[in-house]
């Protein structure tokens, strides 16, 4: 067994990362100074059913903190645009998670769209003509046993194309069963193989200026998943389509250190470097920052690139 998968499953089985988010106003004026501008290519509202506005306050302090200026938001239901994006106008790149799968017992849906597992391709164009949407995502295709050429994805495959939608894709084989991501219960339709970034190679022929990014990029392989890892099918496509970035949520926080900057390592190696964006998946943020931080084998304009301007220059917005 190799040392990068050796330390790899030895963070697994020790994970114990609090998920707490709230800051004292203390923690975010002594902080807020110190920490890089950044950039969440990867963030959630709350499951259906949970007190938004608790939440949101919990997430806007935490975004204060360690001066996080933009995020991306996938929302599960129609009221998250008022509940989080109106109440923090200009903080957050809204869009739609789908398809809904069963992610828990006691929270039947993942999201919730009219009664419907699919938000209507009707309602949805209005959200992007509107600009209360601009992001689209994230795409569930492994929870929910769905491809991304299923033929149900065709209309918003194309919307994000007119529209100059980027699409938040989940790849690998993960998460595994039973793990906080995917509880017992969860997911009956739930197809590991639908994590394969090459699946999206027929979407991207039919729409080649299309932007996705893949999320949860740089996992190792695992004895668990039959040593599949996706790392070269994630570089093909990259070398590919310049369009196609990632964010490494949440290798970053599941995973020890040198698993983390291995992969790192072999985005700057591949070339790929300046398409990894800084994400958090609703992680606490510092821990991530910190490991960033702490890579002496990036210069300080990778670093930047990755906790902002990556970001910035694909969802286009202005770099700093």
């Amino acid at each position: 067994m190799s040392l990068y998968r050796m330390f790899w499953l030895a963070g697994f089985a020790a994970l114990a990362v609090s998920a707490c988010m709230a800051k004292t106003d203390e923690a975010i004026s002594a902080t807020a100074s110190e920490k890089p501008l950044l950039f969440n290519a990867h963030m959630h509202s709350a499951f259906v059913g949970q007190d938004d506005a608790a939440y949101l306050r919990d997430v806007l302090a935490e975004m204060d903190a360690v001066g996080m200026s933009r995020a991306v938001l996938f929302i599960n239901e129609p009221s998250d645009i008022a509940d989080w994006g109106e109440a923090a106008p200009g903080r957050f790149l809204i869009g739609p998670t789908f398809p809904c799968v069963a992610l828990r017992v006691e929270r039947e849906q993942s999201c919730d769209w009219g009664g419907q597992d699919w938000p209507d391709i009707d309602w949805l164009r209005a959200q992007y003509e509107s600009g209360a949407m601009s992001v689209m995502g994230e795409m569930l295709f492994v929870y929910a046993g769905v491809a991304p050429a299923d033929p149900r994805m065709e209309p918003y495959w194309a919307l994000a194309a007119e529209f100059d939608i980027p699409v938040g894709v989940h790849i690998n084989r993960g998460p595994p069963e039973d793990s906080p991501s995917r509880p017992a219960g969860c997911c009956p339709n739930f197809d590991s193989d639908l994590g394969d970034p090459s699946l999206l190679r027929h979407v991207l022929e039919k729409h080649p200026e299309l932007k996705i990014w893949l999320q949860h990029a740089g996992f190792p392989a695992t004895p668990r998943f039959d040593d599949i890892d996706y790392l070269e099918e994630t570089f093909a496509l990259l070398a590919d389509y310049p369009n196609v970035y990632v964010d490494m949520t949440a290798l970053h926080s599941v995973a020890p250190p040198p698993v983390h900057e291995a992969a790192v390592r072999a985005f700057l190696d591949h070339g790929f470097i300046d398409r990894v964006m800084f994400g958090t998946d609703n992680w606490e943020a510092a821990p991530i920052i910190e490991r960033y931080g702490a890579m002496s084998f990036l210069n300080e304009n990778q670093k930047r690139g990755i906790f902002y301007d990556n970001a910035a220059r694909f969802f286009g917005l202005t770099t700093h």
